[in-house]
């Protein structure tokens, strides 16, 4: 499902935090699934070249996270394009290998490009109570952060190897004279969420990572529900709102993200604009 109107246009749909629930009253449950379908069909109807599903898929309920999920892929699955996929923290209330193998990824960190644009997916519960860590030093991590309750059990940082991926993914980036785009479930700055949400637990050492290379343009995340934004040493760090909180912020459902070769463009459903921003 290509923009065949304008090759310069990398035209995105994007939702996030849709936390889909098969526990609620029969009528609410129903008018979700609604929902949902007329972000995928406002995505179709703008021709985007593909679909960014920034995380928290589902609830994640205890008796329910099967079917939730099951029931939430099978929506998503009636679009006819490309999905990209984020892990979310709720996700993992479904294991991770199954949770993986239903939206057909092969890792939860990964990349691709497209029209010039370099697209890097981090995995934000790497380092979490929900595995056990890889090396000593990503054990170090969890102890630290699992000791400062305030930093909350159901975020989680980046690793090692995800950092050390990482470097190489913008290395290769800037000798392809690629534009970064950074996608995250959690937000990667303080002034993008509350408290009560959190944030990447590492994310001052991803963001000086990030902020070491010109490439890196912007940074896509979720899980704040009221949604964020500021800019940091030239990135444009932005926190969509969440689909599930859309009766209180009817200004974004979900939306379309345009990039061009100097400008990103956000919309929400209405095709009204949310963020024009420039990249330099």
């Amino acid at each position: 499902m290509s923009n065949s109107q304008n090759t310069s246009i990398l035209r995105i749909g994007i939702i996030t935090d849709i936390h889909f629930s098969t526990t609620t009253e029969p009528a609410a449950a129903m008018t979700t699934a609604a929902d949902l379908r007329s972000c995928l069909e406002n995505c179709s109807n703008n021709r985007v070249d593909f679909l960014l599903q920034l995380g928290d898929l589902i609830k994640g309920s205890e008796e329910h996270n099967q079917d939730e999920l099951l029931q939430a892929n099978a929506i998503l699955k009636e679009f006819t394009g490309t999905i990209h996929h984020v892990i979310g923290n709720h996700c993992l209330a479904v294991q991770r290998k199954q949770l993986l193998n239903a939206l057909g990824l092969q890792a939860p960190s990964y990349s691709f490009t497209a029209k010039g644009f370099r697209f890097i997916v981090l995995d934000g519960m790497d380092v979490s109570i929900q595995y056990e860590p890889e090396t000593p030093e990503d054990r170090q991590t969890l102890a630290y952060f699992l000791a400062q309750p305030e930093k909350h059990n159901y975020c989680g940082a980046v690793g090692l190897r995800q950092k050390i991926w990482l470097k190489n993914e913008l290395d290769s980036a800037e000798r392809g004279d690629e534009k970064v785009m950074m996608i995250c479930h959690f937000p990667l700055l303080p002034e993008t969420t509350d408290s009560k949400h959190g944030l990447l637990w590492n994310h001052q050492e991803i963001v000086d990572i990030l902020a070491s290379y010109t490439a890196v343009k912007a940074c896509l995340s979720g899980h704040y529900h009221y949604g964020g934004y500021a800019l940091q040493n030239g990135i444009h760090f932005v926190v969509l709102p969440a689909f599930i909180n859309r009766h209180e912020h009817p200004d974004f459902t979900c939306g379309t993200v345009e990039l061009r070769s100097n400008r990103m463009v956000i919309r929400n459903q209405n095709k009204k604009v949310i963020y024009d921003l420039a990249l330099h």
